[in-house]
């Protein structure tokens, strides 16, 4: 019996030393899951990354909980699209010296109506600038620095920062090369979350409702039309809303209703994806 209980004692200290490692590490935020990824490749594990709008919930409604922003406080790094509503009140909240990295500089932001119900996100702009190849690159380099102006002699995480973007231009290329073959105009979407995409390769998004709004009978009629006149094959839906409120302009226009994820955590298999789903 008393082997037992030191066999016993001695398994929970090493269970309780694998746990102190496993939580020894730093926490670094991010406000969105495709940021997760790009955080956890750049820093290659080292940090535990913590997203704060959790899966499935809409980051334009979100705000985060106190206990979220006490957790929030005591971080070193918090990395932000910059453009989303509770980023803009989220530094005037910590209390700690937490430094929060909008991931949107130098990206060329497009001015111009994008609200939710009565939320609107900052100076008016489409916050969606992470489903582009383009502005998804300027992101991971503004990890990458601000990350290294704390870490200066991890080399390693330049290293895949590298890695990641020749991934990211891959991707960039393969996204202009089947655009330009298939010469496809436009994109269906009911929630307009590729506008960033749209304009980096010169296709139109056509977004089915608008301002929170669902169209009035004139303007569905409209957009059947117009998804006749471009050849849409598909019409893309996420999957916060339902696919009834685009079924019957997806009918009348003999397109299919395809499920895409803004928020995935794969972003960059997401904008594959969609890219081939939208040039087929």
């Amino acid at each position: 019996m008393h082997k037992i209980a030191i066999l016993l004692i001695s398994t929970l200290l090493f269970v309780g030393c694998n746990s102190q490692v496993d939580n020894g590490k730093e926490s670094i935020y991010v406000t969105i899951t495709p940021l997760q990824a790009i955080v956890e490749e750049i820093t290659m594990g080292d940090f535990n990354v913590e997203v704060i709008v959790p899966k499935g919930a809409s980051p334009e409604t979100f705000e985060p909980t106190p206990k979220q922003v006490t957790a929030m406080s005591e971080a070193e790094f918090i990395f932000s699209t910059g453009l989303i509503d509770f980023e803009q009140s989220l530094v005037g909240r910590l209390s700690g010296n937490a430094e929060v990295v909008n991931l949107s500089e130098g990206i060329e932001l497009i001015a111009g109506s994008c609200s939710h119900g009565h939320k609107h996100h900052h100076h008016g702009v489409d916050p969606h600038i992470w489903t582009s190849p383009r502005a998804l690159r300027t992101m991971v380099v503004n990890a990458h620095d601000a990350i290294m102006e704390h870490y200066p002699d991890s080399t390693k995480y330049t290293t895949a920062t590298e890695q990641l973007l020749e991934r990211i231009d891959s991707l960039d290329a393969y996204c202009a090369q089947r655009i330009n073959e298939t010469g496809i105009e436009a994109v269906m979407i009911y929630h307009p979350a590729y506008t960033y995409y749209a304009r980096d390769y010169s296709i139109e998004q056509i977004a089915i409702e608008h301002d929170g709004k669902e169209p009035s009978l004139r303007q569905t009629t409209e957009l059947i039309d117009r998804a006749k006149r471009h050849g849409i094959t598909a019409i893309l839906c996420q999957p916060q809303y339902s696919a009834d409120k685009v079924r019957a302009i997806a009918e009348e226009a003999g397109a299919e209703i395809i499920t895409t994820d803004p928020l995935s955590e794969d972003i960059l298999g997401e904008i594959e994806r969609i890219t081939d789903v939208i040039c087929r």
